[in-house]
């Protein structure tokens, strides 16, 4: 390949990633099923912003996520809600659990040898409203919090609704932007499928949207190219 060519390239991934940090976190997960702690989502890399988009039911009647961590790693995480009528009352409650962390008494089946920190978000006062502009969708986010991790292990984060109104929720973990080539190259379903989260049944922002979708298909089709 190339100087002119790599050159090309990064140029590419370059404004590609600018743009795709509009989405705040990456998805690694839109509608999956990850009920229980042995049924857990594995997480790595949890500096970086992603984020899990998930709807409950009396089948998946929590969200769990796991990875292991280092003492003294600091974890960064979010709890939210698509801002739907019938959600504006809907407080979901969410734990970080691991070792060293303090004893703990949750309404479900826990690991073994784990305390954990639970966090009410009916107790947090009224959310915040959140806009992402590239997916043309809104949020309330219910609570913004940092949990340092006091030993070496495995941890979880599991989210769980109050009483029976189980329903649509996302956990996002990590500050840190980092966008892949595949992000990128995924954006048109990422979009998708977020606003089919959130139930956004209107057109996304006319012009606007679809020439950044446009923009981006074109991104990925000259890299295609340049590395071929």
């Amino acid at each position: 390949m190339t100087i002119v060519r790599r050159s090309l390239i990064l140029g590419l991934l370059l404004v590609g990633c600018l743009t795709a940090t509009a989405l705040a976190h990456v998805p690694v997960t839109t509608g999956g099923s990850f009920p229980t702690f042995d049924e857990a989502l594995w997480m790595t890399d949890i500096d970086v912003s992603q984020v899990a988009y998930v709807e409950l039911s009396d089948e998946v009647p929590a969200l769990w996520l796991a990875f292991d961590a280092d003492a003294g790693t600091r974890l960064d995480l979010s709890l939210g809600i698509p801002v739907l009528d019938r959600l504006a009352d809907y407080r979901p409650n969410l734990a970080v659990l691991g070792p060293g962390l303090p004893a703990i008494d949750l309404p479900f089946e826990i690991p073994p040898d784990v305390g954990g920190v639970p966090f009410e978000s009916a107790r947090l006062g009224e959310p915040r409203f959140f806009r992402e502009p590239f997916t043309g969708t809104d949020s309330w986010i219910l609570l913004d919090e940092a949990v340092n991790l006091p030993e070496d292990g495995t941890y979880y984060v599991v989210a769980w609704p109050s009483g029976s109104d189980a329903d649509k929720l996302w956990v996002a973990i990590g500050l840190r932007e980092r966008f892949s080539l595949r992000d990128v190259l995924a954006l048109p379903t990422i979009i998708r499928d977020v606003r089919a989260f959130h139930e956004v049944n209107r057109r996304p922002s006319g012009i606007a949207t679809t020439g950044k979708l446009l923009f981006l298909s074109l991104v990925a089709g000259l890299i295609a190219w340049l590395a071929s």
